[in-house]
């Protein structure tokens, strides 16, 4: 998708709102606390997110969980409380989970592939349109997603680690 394309889809968004909210605020939210610590640590994200603050933008559902920076946030983690309370970072928040009808579908499989494809798209627009191409030193953000995908998650592997 080009930045066009994302420009045009933009007005169909969900209602959302922008927030200004320090990364202690976000990492301290029951759901975060609760889900995020199982997101593996990108080492090499830490690293430059370390280096170079966080760049771009977070995307989260009505009840602050990302649906696009679930990495970043368990790279926040790792930071001391106050390096979390003194940096501010901007949050694209949902009002609330048009997505939601999808999961009462009769067919529950296909309901939760409608889901999957929809909120893909929202973060398609939403990454086109909000977030550098780049970590701030050059190295492209693809390849922290790259990276941060072949890691081992339990949501989406199972809870036993590969070898």
């Amino acid at each position: 998708m080009n930045y066009k394309q994302a420009e045009e889809l933009l007005p169909h968004l969900p209602p959302h709102r922008w927030y200004k909210k320090s990364l202690d605020f976000l990492v301290n939210q029951k759901i975060n606390k609760d889900n995020v610590s199982g997101v593996p640590l990108n080492p090499r994200l830490l690293e430059s997110v370390r280096e170079n603050g966080f760049q771009s933008p977070w995307m989260v559902m009505e009840n602050w969980y990302p649906l696009c920076g679930s990495q970043r946030l368990r790279c926040a983690m790792e930071l001391t409380e106050e390096q979390r309370k003194n940096t501010i970072v901007s949050v694209l928040k949902f009002d609330n989970s048009v997505w939601l009808p999808f999961y009462f579908w009769a067919n529950k499989k296909e309901g939760s592939r409608c889901t999957h494809i929809y909120m893909q798209m929202i973060e398609t627009i939403f990454k086109t349109l909000y977030m550098r191409q780049d970590d701030g030193s050059g190295i492209p953000m693809t390849v922290f997603e790259t990276e941060g995908n072949e890691l081992h998650w339990d949501v989406r592997d199972g809870n036993e680690k590969q070898p």
